[in-house]
C-alpha cells in the first residue's frame, strides 16, 4: 500500500513539478536569449563608437600631415626658389637650398613631434628633420614606387609603414604622405614632390590606447588590403575583408568573422580621403563570458525558484492527500490482518462514499472469516505464513547497501572520463543485481563466488589500497549448492567494519574447508573488531531460539544484523545444528565461520 500511496503522490508530484519546471525554464531561456541579443547589440554599438572615435583621431593626425604637405604654397619665397632654374650660379643654388631647407626646418617646429622628416624632391633633394641624417649618395629617388604613383595620380597618396628611405642608415619605421608641388604661376608645371615622413608610433599610439578586450584590437588596411597597422597578431589581417564576407549573416544586426575556430565581432569605419579602413576586432569569447555569467546566475535563480516551488508543491500535496492517506493507512491495517478498522466518514464527496463502501466490505470480510475458517486450517495456514514471512523478511533485510555508493562512483568515473573503469564497474554491478533476482533460490558456490568477486571488485575500486582481499575456495566446492547471497552479507559486514571504520588497509580472506560431516566457509578480516561485551551479546542472539521467530525492522542497521540474518537463513534451511559462529578481538579483526551440511556436495 505504501507503494500505491507513493505511486499516486509521486505521479501527481512529478506532473506538477514538470509543469513548474517548464514554466521556469521558458521564462529563464527567453530572458537569457533576449539579454544575449541585447548584450551583442550593445557591444557592437560600443565598439562602433570606439572605432569612430579612433578614426577621427587618425583623420586628425593624417590631416596634420596633409596640411604640412601643402605648406610650401604659403611661402612665396620657397615657391620662387623651387621655380628657379637648376643651372643658376653656385651662390644662387646655395641660396635656394638654404631658403628651402630653412623653411622645412621651420615647419617642423609646430606640428606633432612624431613627424620626423620632410623632403622636397626636385632635381635636388631638400630635407628638414628633427634628427640629423645624411642623404644616400647617387640614388635615383624617381625609382621609388611612391614617387611614381604620386606623379601618375597627380594627387596626395599615403604610403604604408616602411623603413626610412633616401637617408643613410635608416632606423625608424615610418609612413608617409607624398604629394606633387605645382608652380603657382603655371599649374601645369610640376616643380617637384614633397614627402612627409611620420613615425609609425604616431598611429600605433592612437590605436594601442583602444581596449577591445582580450584577443581584440585594431586593424588598419588600405583599399588594396595592405595592412597599415595591426595589434591583433593572431589574425590573418591580409584577408580580413574576405573573412568578413565569408561569415557575415545578412540577417544579423552586427558583423562577425571566423578565423581559426574563433569568432570575432567586426566594426568598421572608412577614412575617405586616405581610403583607409579602420577595423575593430572584438573576440566573441569575451562577450560570451559576460553572457555565460548571466546565464549561470539565471540558472541558479531558476533552480532556487524551482526548489521553492517543489517545497510548496510537496506541502500542498501533503495537505490535499491527507484524507486519502488515512484511507490507505487503514487499508494497510486490513492487509496486516486487522479487520476491526473503521473508516471515518467526514465528507459527502467521493472520499466519503469510498469510506462507507470500505466499512461495508470490512464487515462482510469479518463474517466470511468467521463462517469459513476452521481451527485446523487456521493453525496450518498460520505456521505456513509465519515461516514464509520470516524468510521474506530475512531476504528483504539483506539489501546491497553499497549500490548507492556504487552509482555515485560510476557517476564520478564518467565525469572524470574514466569510461573503461566505469563500464567495468557497471558490468560488475549488473552481476550483483542479477544475483538479487535469485535471492529466494539456491545457487552453486561458483555462482556465489562470481557475485562475491563482483562486489569486492567494486569495493576495491572505491577504497583502492585500503582494501585487499583473497578468495581461496576449494575447487571441489564449485558445484556445491547453497542459498543465494549467503556469503555476500558477511563479506559486506567485513568491508563496513573494516574499510569504512579505519583508514589503514583492510584485508579480507575468504577460505573453505571440508570435514567429515560439514562444509565450512571462513571469512576473516583485520577490521576494528568487537569488544568482549558486544561479542557476547552477538553470540547470545545467534544462539537464541527467539531470534528465529523474531521479525526485524527492515531499516535496522548494525548490531550484527547481517550475521543474524544469515544465521536465520541457515537454520530455517538446514536446521539448528548448522549455524554461524563468530570470533572477534577489538582492534585485531573478526573471524566468521559458516557451517553447512556436507550431504549436498
Amino acid at each position: 500500500m505504501h507503494k500505491i500511496r507513493r505511486s499516486f503522490s509521486l505521479k501527481l508530484f512529478i506532473c506538477t513539478a514538470i509543469l513548474t519546471l517548464i514554466a521556469i525554464l521558458f521564462i529563464s531561456i527567453s530572458s537569457y536569449n533576449k539579454y544575449s541579443i541585447s548584450i551583442m547589440e550593445q557591444s557592437s554599438e560600443k565598439a562602433q563608437q570606439i572605432i569612430e572615435l579612433t578614426s577621427l583621431n587618425i583623420e586628425t593626425y593624417l590631416d596634420d600631415l596633409y596640411r604640412l604637405s601643402l605648406s610650401p604654397y604659403y611661402d612665396q619665397d620657397v615657391m620662387d626658389a623651387l621655380d628657379k632654374s637648376i643651372d643658376d650660379s653656385d651662390l644662387k643654388s646655395l641660396y635656394r637650398t638654404r631658403t628651402i631647407e630653412d623653411f622645412l626646418e621651420q615647419i617642423l617646429i609646430i606640428p606633432r613631434k612624431d613627424i620626423i622628416r620632410v623632403f622636397i624632391l626636385t632635381d635636388e633633394i631638400y630635407k628638414g628633420e628633427r634628427i640629423t641624417s645624411s642623404i644616400k649618395p647617387n640614388q635615383d629617388f624617381t625609382e621609388y614606387p611612391w614617387y611614381q604613383e604620386a606623379m601618375d595620380k597627380k594627387k596626395p597618396i599615403f604610403v604604408t609603414a616602411h623603413l626610412e628611405q633616401i637617408i643613410k642608415n635608416p632606423k625608424n619605421i615610418v609612413f608617409s604622405i607624398v604629394s606633387i608641388v605645382r608652380s603657382t604661376r603655371n599649374t601645369d608645371k610640376i616643380l617637384g614632390v614633397i614627402k612627409v615622413d611620420a613615425n609609425y608610433s604616431g598611429i600605433s599610439d592612437i590605436c594601442n590606447k583602444v581596449d577591445l578586450g582580450k584577443d581584440g584590437g585594431i586593424i588598419i588596411v588600405d583599399n588594396n588590403e595592405h595592412v597599415i597597422f595591426s595589434n591583433v597578431p593572431h589574425l590573418d589581417c591580409n584577408n580580413i575583408h574576405g573573412m568578413i564576407e565569408k561569415t557575415n549573416d545578412s540577417k544579423s544586426p552586427y558583423t562577425t568573422a571566423s578565423y581559426d575556430n574563433n569568432k570575432y565581432l567586426i566594426n568598421k569605419k572608412v577614412i575617405d580621403y586616405a581610403n583607409w579602413s579602420v577595423i575593430g576586432v572584438t573576440s566573441l569569447s569575451t562577450i560570451n563570458k559576460k553572457i555565460l555569467d548571466v546565464r549561470n546566475s539565471a540558472f541558479i535563480i531558476a533552480l532556487i525558484c524551482f526548489l521553492i516551488s517543489l517545497i510548496l508543491i510537496i506541502f500542498y500535496l501533503k495537505m490535499s492527500l491527507r484524507p486519502l492517506n488515512n484511507i490507505i493507512t487503514n487499508i494497510h491495517k486490513i492487509q496486516d490482518g486487522n479487520l476491526n478498522v473503521v473508516f471515518p466518514i467526514k465528507t459527502n464527496d467521493e472520499l466519503g462514499y469510498l469510506s462507507n463502501s470500505l466499512n461495508k466490505m470490512v464487515s462482510e470480510l469479518n463474517k466470511m472469516f468467521e463462517e469459513n475458517n476452521t481451527l485446523v486450517h487456521q493453525i496450518y495456514e498460520a505456521k505456513y505464513l509465519q515461516k514464509e514471512a520470516q524468510i521474506n523478511t530475512l531476504f528483504n533485510q539483506i539489501q546491497p547497501h553499497f549500490i548507492y555508493n556504487t552509482l555515485n562512483m560510476i557517476s564520478m568515473l564518467v565525469q572524470c572520463n574514466n569510461l573503461t573503469q566505469a563500464v567495468t564497474t557497471i558490468n560488475k554491478l549488473s552481476i550483483i543485481l542479477r544475483g538479487l533476482t535469485h535471492m529466494d533460490q539456491e545457487v552453486k558456490v561458483s555462482v556465489e563466488l562470481q557475485l562475491l568477486d563482483a562486489y569486492l571488485t567494486i569495493q576495491k575500486n572505491r577504497f583502492n589500497d585500503r582494501l585487499r582481499y583473497i578468495i581461496d575456495i576449494d575447487d571441489s566446492l564449485n558445484d556445491y549448492i547453497i542459498p543465494a547471497l549467503l556469503l555476500q552479507p558477511v563479506v559486506e559486514n567485513s568491508v563496513i567494519h573494516g574499510c569504512e571504520a579505519k583508514k589503514e588497509t583492510t584485508t579480507i580472506e575468504i577460505t573453505s574447508s571440508i570435514t567429515e560431516d560439514n562444509v565450512i566457509f571462513l571469512i576473516k578480516d583485520n577490521g576494528v573488531g568487537m569488544t568482549e561485551e558486544s561479542l557476547t551479546k552477538l553470540r547470545e542472539r545467534l544462539n537464541s531460539d527467539n531470534e528465529l521467530n523474531r521479525t526485524f525492522d527492515l531499516s535496522q542497521k548494525g548490531n550484527g544484523i547481517a550475521l543474524i540474518n544469515v544465521n536465520k537463513r541457515i537454520k530455517i534451511k538446514y536446521g539448528n545444528e548448522y549455524r554461524v559462529e563468530v570470533d572477534s578481538t577489538k582492534g585485531t579483526g573478526t573471524i566468521v565461520k559458516i557451517i553447512l551440511p556436507k550431504a549436498s556436495i
